[in-house]
């Protein structure tokens, strides 16, 4: 099956790491070692000898090879490299396996996210994910990484992190975990509320008072073809939840010359990720526990909440 045009963000990823020990000033070798790119020589992060090094290159072609052998070979990839190349995260997306959920009137692409650093801060793993085909955010799941992760130890095989059974298993998941997002369509909401709800997670620091501005001129301004639903009362937490992963996905951003500089997430994609994460945990909670969603969406103790109209 031929494997559909692919994207990169960030074309500097595709370099190889080696191990080079330290010395002390005695002479002695130190036990630590550096992780070092050998085509800039940039000490990427330290190590003791039980930790491996697995080179994004490996771990990019087997997920690839992986994909072939399952039938998934039509993908879009997405390569987001930070910190001068010392974290690693890839975005699979296979616009052709879908689901549909009911209570939201969207349909869903399954994605497989992954993962590798050289400092230490990610282990090597997959996460499913979703994307939504209707304006290509990003969404998050509450699944674990479905036995796809692995430490970066002498004894990682990257042939048994993602097997044939992992793949079945996240595909499986795949329709089960969607049920969250119709959960959230239920609970219904005003449109004041969502903005004190988002003011509510800037006050505990989830999210800064500039991405929930930007979070906020979505909610209240919401697509005229009525796929994020209509301005108004008449609302719900799956659209809120929509609005943030809009801001932090797919929406693009400028600078304060008004230059394009790309969506939220390919400039911080890790950012993005965690909060889309964290959001997602923090409603469905609520969905499920009316003592939280009146926290969640009560009127902020501050003076200076601004409540938007259309």
């Amino acid at each position: 099956m031929p494997i559909a045009a692919k994207q990169t963000i960030d074309q500097d990823w595709d370099f190889t790491v080696v191990q080079e020990p330290l010395t002390l000033p005695s002479g002695r070798q130190s036990k630590v070692f550096a992780n070092v790119r050998t085509d800039t020589g940039e000490e990427l992060g330290y190590c003791t000898d039980r930790y491996a090094i697995v080179n994004s290159r490996d771990l990019v072609d087997k997920a690839e090879e992986a994909f072939e052998r399952k039938g998934l070979g039509n993908f879009d990839r997405k390569i987001y490299s930070t910190d001068g190349g010392a974290k690693l995260r890839v975005t699979y997306d296979f616009t052709d396996k879908t689901i549909e959920i009911p209570e939201v009137g969207d349909e869903m692409g399954f994605r497989l996210i992954l993962q590798n650093s050289f400092d230490r801060s990610l282990r090597v793993s997959f996460a499913l994910g979703f994307l939504r085909l209707v304006c290509l955010n990003g969404m998050q799941t509450l699944e674990k990484e479905l036995d796809m992760l692995k430490k970066h130890s002498k004894s990682l095989d990257i042939n048994s992190l993602l097997t044939d059974g992992a793949l079945d298993k996240a595909l499986a998941r795949f329709t089960d975990a969607g049920a969250v997002y119709g959960n959230l369509a239920k609970l219904g909401i005003t449109q004041d509320q969502g903005v004190y709800a988002l003011q509510n997670q800037a006050n505990t620091g989830l999210i800064s008072d500039k991405v929930r501005e930007g979070i906020a001129s979505i909610w209240n301004s919401p697509r005229e073809d009525g796929a994020d639903g209509e301005f108004g009362d008449n609302r719900n937490l799956y659209q809120l939840y929509n609005a943030a992963t809009q801001y932090l996905t797919s929406s693009e951003q400028v600078d304060k010359d008004g230059s394009d500089i790309g969506t939220f997430e390919s400039t911080r994609f890790e950012y993005a990720n965690r909060v889309s994460g964290q959001l997602l945990k923090r409603f469905d909670l609520a969905a499920k526990n009316s003592k939280r969603l009146d926290k969640l969406i009560a009127l902020p103790k501050i003076s200076d909440v601004k409540v938007e109209n259309n």
